[in-house]
């Protein structure tokens, strides 16, 4: 569904601001778990061994590999989102469901353990989902977004003595974003500046959900009016491919995790993990801004030609935030039971989307040109509690469940229908199965019911729900 963007006028007041990204709508934007033997028990991973998962969970945990073990860990989640936009017309709501229903997130690792010291390398999707709507949709027309986030790994942790193991992770953090993003020019009987239009974020508007400035905002600002009598109806981003893997805008940078693991008796362990935010870098990509008709078509205003400028967009200060996590784990038995606590700081990164779009030289009379757009955000941070449980039916067989429980750290006020990050709570199960010493196969299913939240500004209303399925392959030698 890429390529020329249709917008009706059905989607007047709806299609606006694109809040940053389309990925990550489980907590917030980061995964509820990683490997299934994580994800089966409600995310848990802070005080047990979970493999080469530890790189992205509780790094101190490879310390509980037996010495001289190695292990290799082998997986690929499917991430599906069921997500709709329910719109307000003059004739009633009109709904229409997203077609992004499948994201895959390949995974990969290898740990070791060699006398107290562990180490390791690996892959490891940290996240990816999008919205994707048609272009005969009578809602969000050929609008789209979509993130992935990937990073390479190299842990390490060291036993410091019988009881207390400590770990870190540099990560090599990489993104790529696609959005298509249209904006009508002005709503409203008689038309205004109204929420989610481009006019209001115009200097001399409410600027309710964002504001635009810069040198091309005023060299348009002045024009609006012949642009609006050239039959112009919608103001459109477009940086956008069909790379299921890469995005057109990409970026990259670094972080790091500290983790700890404390065994205050043979059945209890407690443990903690730091993630530092991201330092990545601002993320770029070749696009389009026009403004269109509406079928689509841009249009040829008086005196600045045809509106469809190519230039260059840039994501600025796009990070992924820090969390502090802090868990336990107890066995009794075939049981295994366990509980982490995670806060998720995303109000330091998820104040605001900043896009500047800046026009290619070549082009007449706006060579050079460029706009700084800046969207409101003003996330809340989020407190999970994750809780899971294993049981070893035998040598073979274990089975695992756990909940993942979270608020909603979307306000209702900024909510947007093409990234609706509003998924609160998860059902989550799953199993491993030994064929033998060396060769395993687990899987986990995270259930994520329907949530519904209304942007209190444009009273669009968006429902999200999901699943996520995770399969692995292991192999201990």
């Amino acid at each position: 569904m890429h390529g020329k963007l249709r917008l009706t006028s059905i989607a007047v007041g709806v299609i606006y601001a694109c809040a940053i990204s389309s990925a990550y709508a489980t907590n917030g934007m980061l995964m509820e778990g990683y490997g299934p033997e994580s994800t089966a028990m409600g995310g848990t991973a802070m005080a047990y061994d979970n493999g080469a998962a530890a790189m992205v969970g509780n790094p101190a945990t490879l310390s509980m590999l037996k010495d001289g073990a190695s292990r290799v860990d082998v997986s690929m989640g499917f991430l599906q989102p069921d997500v709709s936009a329910t719109v307000p017309t003059p004739g009633g709501n009109v709904s229409a469901d997203s077609s992004g229903d499948l994201y895959l997130m390949p995974a990969a690792g290898w740990v070791t353990r060699r006398g107290q010291v562990s180490y390791g390398v690996g892959v490891f999707s940290q996240g990816g989902m999008g919205t994707e709507y048609a272009k005969d949709s009578t809602v969000l027309p050929g609008a789209r977004s979509e993130v992935g986030v990937g990073a390479f790994l190299v842990p390490a942790s060291f036993e410091v003595n019988n009881q207390l193991s400590i770990g870190g992770t540099l990560q090599y953090v990489w993104g790529g974003m696609d959005l298509i993003m249209g904006m009508p020019l002005l709503a409203g009987n008689p038309p205004s500046p109204q929420p989610g239009t481009f006019a209001d974020f115009l200097p001399g508007s409410p600027n309710a959900l964002g504001s635009a400035s810069g040198s091309l905002v005023q060299g348009l600002q002045p024009a609006f009016p012949s642009v609006l009598s050239a039959g112009a109806e919608n103001a459109v981003f477009n940086f956008s491919n069909d790379d299921d893997f890469s995005g057109k805008a990409k970026g990259a940078g670094f972080s790091a995790r500290l983790g700890f693991v404390f065994q205050v008796s043979p059945d209890l362990s407690i443990g903690g993990a730091y993630q530092a935010k991201t330092a990545m870098s601002d993320w770029d990509g070749k696009g389009t801004m026009a403004f269109v008709d509406g079928a689509g078509q841009p249009v040829t205003a008086p005196g600045l030609g045809t509106l469809n400028l190519p230039g260059t967009f840039t994501v600025k200060d796009f990070q992924f935030p820090s969390t502090l996590t802090l868990g336990m784990a107890y066995r009794m038995n075939q049981w295994l039971f366990a509980a982490d606590v995670t806060q998720i700081d995303w109000s330091s990164v998820m104040k605001d989307f900043q896009l500047n779009f800046k026009v290619d030289s070549t082009v007449l009379g706006f060579g050079g040109a460029e706009t700084d757009v800046v969207m409101k955000q003003n996330w809340d941070d989020q407190t999970v509690l994750k809780l899971g449980a294993a049981y070893a039916v035998n040598d073979q067989l274990t089975v695992r469940g756990g909940l993942n429980l979270a608020n909603n750290p979307v306000p209702d006020e900024y909510l947007n229908p093409l990234f609706p990050a509003i998924i609160e709570n998860h059902v989550t199960m799953g199993a491993t199965y030994k064929f033998n010493e060396a060769h395993s196969i687990a899987g986990s299913l995270a259930i994520a019911p329907e949530v519904k939240q209304t942007n209190s500004q444009t009273q669009v209303k968006s429902t999200h729900a999901q699943t996520n399925i995770q399969v692995m392959y292991s192999f201990r030698y």
